[in-house]
């Protein structure tokens, strides 16, 4: 199961590469700050094999997630309210802002991973197939307010990151073609991290379908 070690800093050195220059990419983080209200960070991989560039979006708000759910709610936050519109709309600000980059960009680009920072928690959501997270952004916005009373334990404890999805085996599903299955997949089992009482960290794996918490030794015998 592919579930992020948090003390596993050794092997940081063998991240996204950083490029200096290439076309296109300071308009795409301008047009991610104007849409959502953030400060964009950017990384970049080239995918030889494949011939794209796969980058990493970090996205920094200085309000805390409970003030964005509040935002969208209210429908004051850069103009969506949680409705199947806004949803689109969201998805598609993000696919506008990746589209006007490949118009510029000397390779195809697709997001690989996006991670929103929010005060006191972070969302990380990953890549499961080609163009899928400006595909589910809205809808996974929507179900954290969805699910927001249930993972933060009846609003008793809030993770201090959550990672969409996450899967027995991350590895062969991403290696795999999409498929009917995977497509929906970033609806099934999130990733949580909590601070326990001795301040050590605490992992667990989150159903959307049951409401429920596993920890993560019971999760992968189930």
């Amino acid at each position: 199961m592919a579930f992020p070690n948090k003390n596993n800093g050794k092997n940081n050195h063998l991240g996204p590469k950083v490029f200096q220059a290439t076309e296109g990419l300071d308009d795409f983080i301008k047009d991610l700050e104007r849409y959502f209200f953030a400060t964009a960070k950017l990384k970049c991989k080239q995918d030889v094999l494949n011939n794209r560039l796969d980058l990493v979006v970090e996205l920094h708000f200085n309000f805390s997630i409970s003030d964005c759910l509040r935002h969208f709610n209210n429908g004051d936050w850069s103009g969506y309210t949680i409705t199947e519109e806004s949803k689109s709309d969201m998805c598609m600000t993000m696919a506008n802002a990746l589209k006007k980059l490949n118009e510029k960009s000397t390779y195809p680009a697709d997001i690989m991973e996006t991670s929103l920072h929010f005060t006191d928690t972070s969302i990380v959501i990953s890549r499961l197939y080609p163009n899928s997270i400006p595909e589910h952004l809205g809808k996974i916005i929507s179900m954290i307010n969805q699910h927001f009373i249930y993972f933060t334990k009846g609003l008793t404890e809030m993770p201090y990151e959550i990672f969409v999805p996450i899967f027995e085996d991350n590895t062969s599903i991403l290696s795999k073609q999409p498929s009917t299955s995977n497509k929906c997949g970033y609806y099934n089992y999130w990733g949580l991290y909590f601070f326990d009482k001795g301040q050590e960290h605490e992992a667990l794996i989150y159903s959307l379908r049951k409401k429920k918490f596993y920890e993560e030794n019971i999760f992968l015998f189930e």
